[in-house]
């Protein structure tokens, strides 16, 4: 029994990684390709709905098909990039445009043909994006976990029939160069902060959908392509919670200072704000957490107390609930023209002594004439 799992789960691994199928692996197909669209799902080539033709390489695997065929290892994000050829796409064209493509009917007839084909046999799912299961089995662990999951749940959502998650233990792949993994680990950290806050599935895609930067099947200018692509995605999406401020000149020694938090996604979100000034002529006060409805924008109050007069500036950070930073530091420059309260003393007593000394030289001047009169 050992020996019979140890040969099946040996000759997965060859025909899944190694694109090699002995003969007596003729009952395992294997549906995986990279990434054809960028991050906003816009396609960049025209390669998918080429491969899914009946003499495609796809095509070919899904109808022409071995009699008899038992067991079907699928990557999902290969499913939905396909199903989103048959409900009408969009691409950049010739002239680096996005345009509109009409619904690929053969899509539609794959996506079919795949349901009908799996109905009776073994369908495992492979970890969503088919990413480089040793770079995240040693560097995020945790991600590889949600990549299998959800890779599964979406898998047998599509199918409407249980499947198995692939089994990783033992697989050893190529892991993605230094700056792509880099790049990964810098996205995955910021879309997994914004992922605590915004639990849309539209956040959740997106930080699935990382996992493709990591396909051991990439090419160094596909990967180049999409890590740019990915990297400019994330930025924007960061910026969807932001802060609004302006310059100010503050004339009173105790101040509220307006301050707008915008919120940009479909979902209210609950948020900390973290204020510090440049230097210790304004000292901030507490500022209760923040609730932001979604798609509107919200003006909050920072109560500034001004020790001194001078420039300073004000930076402020948005932060999840846990203490995780949220975007950039937004600064906000200050101009402090207020006469603090010992500057008021020093010249009230300074103009209290001038008086005295006014009444004094007059008094002395009604007392010498009155003793000459």
């Amino acid at each position: 029994m050992k020996r019979s799992l140890s040969l099946f789960l040996s000759l997965v691994i060859s025909f899944f990684f190694f694109g090699i199928v002995p003969s007596h692996a003729a009952t395992v197909i294997t549906l995986s390709d990279i990434s054809h669209r960028n991050a906003n799902g816009v396609f960049i080539d025209n390669i998918l709905s080429e491969e899914i033709l009946p003499k495609g390489r796809l095509g070919k695997l899904l109808f022409e098909r071995p009699s008899g065929v038992k067991i079907w290892v699928i990557d999902m994000a290969l499913v939905e990039e396909i199903a989103d050829l048959a409900d009408g796409y969009t691409y950049i064209d010739s002239d680096s445009n996005e345009a509109s493509g009409e619904p690929v009917v053969v899509a539609d007839i794959w996506l079919n043909t795949l349901r009908s084909a799996t109905r009776n046999a073994t369908v495992i799912a492979l970890p969503y994006g088919n990413p480089s299961v040793t770079f995240l089995k040693r560097s995020a662990p945790g991600e590889l976990e949600i990549y299998r999951t959800l890779g599964e749940e979406r898998l047998a959502a599509f199918l409407g029939r249980p499947v198995s998650r692939y089994d990783v233990d033992g697989v050893s792949d190529r892991e993605p160069k230094q700056t792509t993994a880099r790049l990964y680990t810098s996205l995955r950290k910021s879309v997994r902060v914004t992922n605590s806050i915004v639990t849309s599935s539209e956040v959740e895609t997106v930080r699935l959908r990382l996992a493709q930067l990591l396909n051991p099947s990439l090419d160094a200018e596909r990967s180049l392509e999409l890590n740019r692509s990915f990297a400019t995605f994330v930025t924007k999406m960061n910026q969807r919670i932001r802060i609004s401020g302006g310059n100010y000149t503050i004339t009173s020694a105790q101040y509220q200072l307006p301050v707008t938090v915008i919120n940009e996604f479909d979902q209210q979100v609950t948020l900390d704000l973290r204020v510090w000034t440049s230097n210790s002529r304004v000292i901030v006060g507490k500022i209760p957490r923040i609730t932001v409805a979604a798609s509107s924008q919200l003006q909050i109050e920072v109560p500034l107390e001004v020790i001194a007069s001078g420039d300073t500036t004000l930076n402020l950070q948005l932060q999840t609930p846990n203490g995780k930073e949220l975007g950039l530091v937004k600064k906000i420059p200050l101009r402090l023209a207020v006469i603090s309260p010992l500057t008021t003393w020093f010249t009230t007593g300074l103009a209290l002594i001038l008086l005295l000394t006014a009444v004094m030289q007059s008094w002395r001047r009604v007392k010498r004439r009155r003793a000459h009169g």
